[in-house]
């Protein structure tokens, strides 16, 4: 009965989390407060180009959820780079890749297609965030075996017959919970 009982709490707590509002108990940036943060040699999430840039920029100030997500990964050992996925397969809007690194500081990759002014792009790119910090949070994951690793325990598989396609129903609330916020 004990297990059962622990079962049934996690299942409340999954309805109530999956029902609660979706504003941000987190407060998005000023415009001086991103770009000092966008502007920072210390920082950890980082823009392959200026447009990549200007999305990043536009979510910490629109998004107190996502300016979370960037200052929590800010604090960890996981140095994110975000970029235009022009070569993703059709099947994909985001994904996020490790990188090989020196050690004691592991580098991901999060690519992402669509158009980078959008609310949906922004959206985007804080759910690959909310997944850097999943990685950060495992301190294991240093390779793609960890990787996979990670994701088979905490996520679920997106496509029948894809290889190593994961979500996680974390990632999925933050993308929605940052669109809120935009749309605000």
């Amino acid at each position: 009965m004990r297990v059962l009982s622990g079962v049934l709490a996690c299942a409340l707590v999954l309805v109530f989390a999956r029902t609660a509002d979706p504003a941000s108990e987190f407060a998005p940036m000023t415009e001086t407060e991103a770009r000092a943060v966008m502007a920072a040699a210390d920082r950890h999430v980082r823009a392959a180009d200026k447009t990549m840039a200007d999305a990043i920029t536009a979510g910490l100030r629109r998004s107190g959820t996502f300016a979370h997500l960037v200052l929590a990964l800010n604090r960890s050992d996981v140095i994110v780079y975000i970029e235009s996925g022009r070569v993703l397969p059709t099947s994909i809007v985001g994904r996020l890749l490790l990188a090989a690194g020196p050690q004691g500081t592991r580098y991901l990759r999060v690519q992402v297609s669509g158009h980078p002014k959008s609310n949906d792009m922004i959206a985007l790119i804080g759910h690959e965030l909310r997944h850097a910090l999943e990685v950060a949070e495992s301190p294991d994951v240093r390779d793609d075996a960890g990787l996979i690793a990670l994701y088979q325990r905490i996520g679920h598989p997106t496509s029948a017959g894809a290889l190593h396609q994961y979500d996680t129903l974390a990632a999925q609330d933050t993308g929605r919970r940052v669109k809120a916020e935009l749309k605000g």
